[in-house]
């Protein structure tokens, strides 16, 4: 494991995971407080939850994030909206900071895509980022309105990618060793 004084922390999981963090915030700023930042956790605001569930899940996210900035810890904000009607949220967002965005559950379905596209397009425009920290999959056609305005966008692989590729690496050796047996038939 990296030193996490040369590591961040992110909260990109199911929700459970970090629902401790959200019943006790305070008994969590000491551990956090080891790693060179933290970004904001992910609740996640389906755009088929109700507007008040959305809103609040959102809320959770900015005001954990905004608690631990006064505590001392450097935080990068997590964007993440719901449906269309909780676009206003963006107003409580930093302007012209490092943000991150996940991408790794929502974009999953073909027709999440122009959604998440067109909301990535309203967050480039309403909080003029300096940079995007990405979690999964970066794709130029969901990210086209920050690569067109020049902003530096910092993919990292997801949990899931990286078992995905131990997975291939594996079925790719298995495959090779089976060559290689049957050639020595």
């Amino acid at each position: 494991m990296k030193d996490p004084k040369e590591s961040g922390m992110s909260f990109y999981c199911n929700d459970p995971g970090f629902i401790p963090i959200l019943n006790n915030p305070q008994g969590y700023t000491q551990k956090l407080s080891v790693y060179e930042c933290v970004v904001g956790i992910d609740p996640s605001p389906y755009d088929n939850m109700p507007l008040v569930v959305q809103k609040s899940q959102i809320y959770d996210n900015l005001a954990i994030t905004y608690y631990y900035g006064k505590q001392g810890l450097k935080v990068i904000p997590n964007v993440r909206l719901g449906n269309n009607d909780t676009i206003g949220a963006l107003s409580a967002y930093p302007k012209g900071t490092l943000i991150a965005i996940g991408t790794h559950g929502f974009t999953k379905r073909l027709d999440n895509r122009e959604i998440f596209k067109n909301q990535v397009s309203i967050v480039v425009e309403v909080v003029k980022p300096s940079g995007i920290i990405v979690y999964g999959p970066v794709s130029d056609y969901i990210f086209k309105a920050a690569i067109d305005k020049g902003i530096p966008i910092y993919q990292y692989d997801s949990y899931t990618m990286k078992q995905n590729a131990k997975d291939k690496a594996l079925r790719d050796m298995k495959k090779a060793e089976e060559v290689k047996n049957h050639e020595g038939i």
